[in-house]
């Protein structure tokens, strides 16, 4: 194989010529990219307005049964059967305990022997006393006989209608061998077992109405003062607000902490169970002028209430003094606030301070 090499000025002359197709197929170095962060978050926002709201005080109070029935047997007896079990859910008229009735239904039918021979023995009377009265008529007989017979007649319907008293009596008490549900509820206690003597107006069980619930708190005696008879309160329980009515408090205080227990019936509250915690909003004062936000734009972070206004695209955390409730506004204070500032109200636990934003 023959190598040819070219002369020195020829490689010169090859470059000058090529090196613009050279420059011009290499690619243009592209500038570093600039670093992108994260795209803003949307959110929902509403204007802070001025208005007036009640100064309200946060407490703690307790679910309470409306009403309880501590049912009981209206005649003694030993227990035949149980139909019911501690926490069991009953309906009115639903038989709960079954006593023993056998002694009662064999007086009822010496009594039930007893009232019908006094039937007989008055219609045999009163047969003697309409034949005394046609001869009485006639003169044929004494005026004393005529009553005697008369008076005799009177005696045996009293007799019979004595008679049917005791047997009324006697069958009502075999009825009340029976001891029924008072109204639908719920069994919260079993006070009997089978075999067991029940005397009377002894206890069989403890039911509630879990469809009528109030709520029970001890307050001081000048939050009062704000509360009027029908008047809404809100309370919130195991995570849900619900309405309460204020309908009155306990005259009586307690000597220990000089507070008043309060009612108030909830209306449209289902799963609640005596005994539960409930925070009741209560009015603490009169009404104030203050600015105004939507309850879901006031958060707890870091143990603080806080709200995010919305200012010039980005998050800005405020922290917030509640002073009062109207409806579902929120009458708040808190360092550079003013009216028609745009607040977040939805998204807002999902952002930071400083956080670009979109709405």
């Amino acid at each position: 194989m023959r190598f040819y090499f070219l002369p020195s000025s020829l490689y010169v002359l090859l470059l000058v010529l090529l090196s613009p197709v050279i420059l011009h197929a290499a690619p243009d170095k592209e500038p570093e990219t600039q670093k992108s962060g994260p795209p803003p978050m949307l959110v929902e926002v509403s204007l802070i307005t001025r208005g007036t709201a009640e100064p309200m005080v946060e407490l703690v109070g307790s679910i309470r049964y409306a009403r309880v029935s501590r049912v009981a047997a209206e005649i003694g007896g030993i227990v035949e059967t149980i139909h019911f079990t501690a926490g069991a859910r009953v309906k009115a008229g639903q038989p709960l305990v079954k006593l023993r009735s056998d002694l009662l239904e064999a007086r009822l039918a010496g009594t039930r022997a007893n009232y019908r021979q006094a039937q007989l023995e008055l219609e045999r009377a009163d047969k003697d006393l309409r034949r005394i009265k046609a001869l009485f008529a006639d003169k044929s007989v004494s005026e004393s006989l005529y009553d005697e017979n008369y008076y005799r007649v009177l005696a045996q319907k009293k007799r019979v209608i004595a008679l049917k008293a005791i047997l009324d009596y006697q069958q009502l008490q075999i009825q009340k061998t029976q001891i029924n549900a008072p109204f639908d509820g719920l069994v919260q206690a079993k006070l009997t077992e089978q075999g067991e003597w029940v005397a009377a107006g002894g206890k069989i069980a403890v039911i509630a109405d879990d469809q009528q619930l109030e709520v029970e708190v001890d307050v001081q005696r000048h939050l009062l003062d704000f509360l009027d008879t029908g008047r809404q309160i809100v309370v919130r329980s195991a995570g849900q607000n619900y309405t309460g009515l204020f309908m009155h408090f306990l005259p009586q205080g307690n000597v220990a902490t000089r507070s008043f227990t309060v009612k108030l019936k909830l209306e449209q509250a289902r799963g609640l169970i005596a005994g539960m915690q409930a925070y009741v909003s209560l009015p603490s004062g009169s009404k104030i002028d203050s600015l105004l936000v939507p309850r879901d734009a006031v958060i707890n972070q870091f143990g603080k209430q806080v709200i995010f206004l919305a200012v010039d695209g980005k998050a800005k955390m405020v922290t917030i003094q509640i002073l009062g409730y109207q409806g579902m506004l929120v009458a708040i204070k808190g360092p550079e606030l003013t009216d028609l500032q745009h607040v977040v109200t939805k998204g807002n636990e999902r952002i930071h301070d400083g956080q670009a934003i979109r709405f």
